[in-house]
């Protein structure tokens, strides 16, 4: 059995994320005089936002976030987040493998390729975003060296392309997005052979990977996607979306082997 297609829309995957209005408790914005502005940084960039914002979400003391621990211990969180993502998908695979041939094989299918469809859209869209608010996504990408120097992946032909670090990623991973999303689209439609379905799933799987890393620094430095909608609430929205990436990781799995 597919999993639902409004579920695996739901996975704002790899770099939207969900959000919650503010709590109503005390937060650094609230505590300046009333209609007061003030300067607030998030993660890399600088946000300006009013003591009445309505998005004024409470910020976690940067004490208790991961970058601020011993690079030692930051290593070990960034394992055991990979790890219970890998469980995750794991359980989720096999849980609906089992169910599957319980059900008749005209639903399946049905089901896959409406999943097929709304994922695939969902990724154009998503890389369609990567340029349209290319500084929200530019200021979640790792920086090198992060995670106590665990991030070490490389931007060839950057300069080249006359791109910062950030900008190559958003951009090549925007553009894969978009093709990627829209072949897959096209696969649940049946306008492609059912074997490029596979193929392309798999791809998205890897490449759902791939950027999974700016979600995690997210989390880890409390980064945010700034002009691409309201702050994080943290930590609630972070394990939200864990979750969904288990989701949208297991049925792109599914799509290709299934």
């Amino acid at each position: 059995m597919r999993v639902a297609p409004l579920l695996c829309l739901l996975s704002a995957a790899p770099t939207s994320g969900f959000h919650a209005l503010p709590a109503p408790q005390k937060s650094f914005a609230r505590a300046q005089p009333p209609n007061t502005p003030h300067n607030l940084f998030v993660g890399r960039a600088r946000v300006r936002l009013q003591a009445d914002d309505p998005f004024d979400v409470p910020r976690p003391d940067p004490a208790i976030l991961v970058s601020a621990k011993p690079e030692a211990e930051q290593k070990l969180w960034i394992a055991g987040i990979g790890a219970g993502i890998a469980a995750g998908v794991a359980v989720l695979v096999a849980l609906i493998s089992a169910i599957d041939p319980l059900l008749p094989a005209d639903v399946v299918s049905f089901v896959g390729n409406a999943n097929a469809v709304l994922i695939g859209l969902f990724f154009a869209g998503l890389g369609v975003a990567h340029f349209a608010v290319k500084d929200a996504f530019t200021g979640v990408v790792p920086p090198l060296g992060t995670w106590g120097g665990l991030w070490q992946v490389p931007a060839p032909g950057a300069e080249e392309l006359k791109l910062s670090y950030a900008e190559f990623h958003v951009a090549w991973t925007g553009v894969a997005e978009v093709g990627g999303g829209l072949l897959l689209a096209a696969s649940g439609l049946g306008l492609v052979p059912a074997a490029l379905q596979q193929v392309d799933a798999f791809l998205l799987f890897l490449l759902t990977i791939a950027v999974t890393p700016a979600n995690v620094y997210q989390f880890t430095h409390d980064a945010q996607m700034v002009g691409a909608g309201p702050p994080l609430k943290y930590p609630d929205s972070h394990i939200v979306r864990a979750g969904v990436q288990v989701v949208l990781l297991g049925e792109l799995w599914k799509l290709a082997f299934h």
